[in-house]
């Protein structure tokens, strides 16, 4: 597997997209993404490749002393091989000198949890029906990044 970590272009925002829309029933606006990459002051958009083809992508928003991994996702065929832990490995070490990291994740999605906790990610608090269809978040911190 030849995989690289990159920051988003704008040409790669139609295939984010798209792999956005397979993968989550509450997606965000193709906008949205064309909108990250107008605000680099506060905003990190990532894509994971494999031979030029994206496979993955990260919204990393920081701000004072935190940061906030606001959309996180792998293709769902190359999930499980490590692709996941990556990612957050190079969002974890690109931002290292914030204090604190927050996530919101699906009360069902069990295996994005466990990848979290095993970062040292700690469950918060639950925000009722925050998603779509109803279902709950689970809103995760990491303190002292540094």
């Amino acid at each position: 597997m030849n995989i690289n970590i990159r920051f988003m272009q704008k040409e790669d925002i139609e295939d984010v997209f798209l792999l956005e829309q397979r993968i989550f029933e509450d997606e965000w606006s193709l906008q949205s993404f064309y909108s990250e990459l107008e605000n680099p002051e506060v905003s990190i958009p990532l894509v994971v490749e494999e031979d030029k083809q994206i496979i993955g992508y990260a919204i990393v928003w920081y701000y004072a002393d935190e940061l906030h991994i606001s959309n996180f996702a792998i293709s769902p065929e190359y999930r499980r091989r490590g692709l996941g832990r990556r990612l957050l490995n190079y969002i974890m070490n690109l931002v290292s000198d914030y204090k604190f990291a927050y996530l919101e994740v699906r009360m069902s999605n069990r295996p994005a949890i466990a990848l979290y906790e095993q970062y040292g990610f700690e469950p918060l608090y639950v925000r009722e029906r925050y998603y779509r269809n109803g279902e709950d978040a689970v809103i995760m911190v990491k303190r002292n990044i540094k």
